[in-house]
Formats: structure tokens, sequence, C-alpha cells
């Protein structure tokens, strides 16, 4: 059994017994959440994908080229790396004008921007609903009616 423990000068970690080891090898993937010229550069020259955030398409898929041209700049394969999309979604009543999407929008435009990410060349799409509806119930409800939606398409 792998004992850890750690004790620095901003936390504490008591020794702990740690079992579970990563199955993939040489280990799960490592995406980063940057934005700027040098971390998308990072991304592209030395890991596994991109973790970014909901933004229009194209300035997304912009910033994707970048990562895969710093790859190819480095002489690794592109065709290796993997873009996982956050979407925090702002749920409104009625439809919002494409300068507000994808930052708030009905249930129907995430459904649509799902569809134009993966369409783009999008990997995964991750959508956090944890603040869109205040019970447990509701926000199970949105991701079925979000899911339905998306497969429909």
């Amino acid at each position: 059994e792998d004992v850890f423990a750690h004790e620095g000068p901003l936390f504490t970690i008591p020794e702990t017994v740690v079992g579970l080891k990563p199955r993939q090898r040489p280990g799960p993937p490592v995406l980063l959440a940057a934005f700027t010229p040098r971390g998308l550069r990072r991304i592209g020259r030395r890991l596994d994908g991109w973790l970014p955030g909901a933004m229009p398409l194209a300035h997304l898929m912009g910033m994707w080229d970048t990562v895969l041209k710093e790859a190819a700049e480095a002489e690794r394969d592109p065709a290796g790396l993997h873009i996982a999309l956050r979407v925090n979604p702002e749920l409104t009543d009625s439809r919002t004008g494409p300068e507000q999407m994808p930052r708030a929008g009905t249930l129907e435009q995430y459904v649509d921007y799902a569809r134009a990410a993966a369409e783009a060349g999008v990997h995964e799409l991750f959508v956090d609903f944890g603040q869109a509806q205040p019970t447990l119930a509701e926000r199970v409800d949105l991701a079925g009616r979000f899911l339905e939606g998306v497969r429909a398409g």
C-alpha cells in the first residue's frame, strides 16, 4: 500500500493510504484550461488537450487551431490532442441575441450550441447545470431534456 503525507507552508496532509491508481498508461490525460497565447502554446507542445470555457465557436476554434499548430511545430501529432468544452449555462426564459450566447440563453439555444460545437470538432462537452436550478430534481430534469435535445439532432 502506498502511504502519502505532506507538510508545507500552505497545507498539511496527514499520512493517507492512496490505493487507487490510474489504469491508463502512462497516466490519465492532462488538459489545461488556458486562454493566453503562452498557455495555448504549452497545451500544444506538452499536454494532452484543452479544457476551455464556452465562448463563441469561431473564437474557440481559432484558439484550438493555435494549439494544433503548436503541436505540429513541436513534432507532435495534433490528432492526438483533445478538446473538452465546459459550459456553465445561464438559462433564460426567452431567446437571447447572438452577442449573449453562449453566456446566456434558452435551453434550446444551448442544445444548438452543443450540436454546433460537436460539428466544429469539439470532442467532449461538459455542461454544469449546478447553478441553473434550485433543486436536484430540477437539475436532473434539465440535464435530461438537454441530452434528449442533443441526441434528437
